[in-house]
């Protein structure tokens, strides 16, 4: 079979991805670029899940919230983006920026975009196919066009039925609730440098050979696809999801940790319970760093249960929830969330 003109000749991944992301031995992936973003490979469904679960059991709608915090995040992307391409000597327009975005998703697999019109300073027309997320989608759009463009934008799908055009219009003012996500937004996720993992990398794109074991990766359909499970992850910064768990939290209280952890458990549980046979509990917390969810750094048996510190975590409550799930799974009982200390650059959790 003849090997895509994208494909690297020794994993098969796109080229593009060990060119423009990096793998550190800490747990983390980062863009090589500054301002080194940091990206997850999330899983679609978890993602989909999530939000509109928090919904229900805060019993509010946190929709804009999701796009404000992703909005934001595409704003310093974007802008980080066009000065590195101004530093290497390149003026990009923003349709420049715009089609060169759609090229990112389809290789992140955030589904296919085409630009239909853009008018400077007024609007910016999607057409987006297998997007991967309704808010997170619409959010992504605003903040690329605000970055390139220069004015706030906000995102409509044209049509509520059929949802496969956004436009984005420019709007004025700034809400104080998009004051606060960009705040954190900009605090960002911290992390410790130090790490001692080992990958095999790819000795021609420099990717972790187990990136391409573990998932096919298909920018001309804009899909990644786990092997094991079939489902769709995407590769995509982080800061944005994290902003809104943090503003809920000052919203709402420590306690929406504990719903957010309750309910990536529950999909933790479905998820791991469908490919517990082909698979190990040991070899699913080698994924943990793989995918910039964080690395176990120890694990202690305690009063019937376990302690176990999560060093880099990119959502302390999400990644806390999915290990709780985990352990459920493989030792076949049910665990108490008994404790989640976030501290630095680590969360420890408390299973009892």
């Amino acid at each position: 079979m003849e090997r895509k003109k994208w494909a690297c000749g020794h994993c098969g991944l796109p080229r593009g991805i060990g060119k423009g992301n990096a793998w550190h031995n800490n747990g983390v992936i980062t863009a090589k670029q500054p301002p080194h973003i940091r990206g997850t490979l999330y899983d679609v469904e978890e993602l989909n899940n999530l939000f509109p679960a928090i919904s229900r059991r805060i019993d509010f709608d946190i929709t804009r919230l999701v796009i404000e915090g992703k909005r934001k995040d595409g704003v310093r992307y974007t802008r980080s983006l066009i000065e590195n391409l101004r530093r290497a000597g390149k003026d990009p327009s923003p349709l420049d920026v715009f089609r060169m975005i759609t090229h990112f998703c389809a290789y992140w697999g955030l589904g296919i975009a085409e630009v239909l019109e853009y008018r400077e300073g007024e609007i910016l027309s999607i057409k987006t196919l297998d997007y991967y997320s309704d808010p997170m989608a619409r959010g992504d759009w605003a903040g690329v066009f605000e970055a390139a463009d220069g004015r706030r934008g906000d995102p409509r799908w044209r049509d509520e039925e059929a949802r496969d055009i956004i436009d984005v219009v420019a709007v004025e003012g700034e809400p104080v609730l998009e004051e606060r996500i960009e705040q954190e937004v900009e605090l960002g996720i911290p992390f410790v440098e130090e790490g001692d993992l080992e990958y095999r990398y790819c000795p021609e794109c420099g990717v972790p050979m187990a990136v391409s074991e573990q998932f096919e990766w298909n920018p001309e359909i804009s899909l990644i696809r786990e092997r094991i499970s079939g489902r769709r992850f995407i590769l995509h910064n982080t800061n944005g999801i994290v902003a809104v768990v943090r503003v809920l939290e000052e919203e709402l209280g420590e306690e929406v940790g504990g719903i957010i952890a309750e309910i990536s458990r529950d999909y933790a549980r479905g998820y791991y319970g469908e490919i517990k046979d082909r698979t190990s509990l040991e070899a699913e917390f080698l994924k943990f760093p793989l995918r910039s969810w964080g690395r176990t750094a120890t694990m202690k048996k305690e009063d019937g249960g376990y302690r176990v510190r999560i060093v880099n975590p990119y959502s302390p409550p999400v990644i806390a929830g999915r290990l709780w799930g985990l352990m459920e799974v493989f030792e076949e009982r049910e665990f108490r969330l008994a404790g989640m200390e976030k501290g630095q650059g680590y969360v420890d959790v408390r299973l009892s």
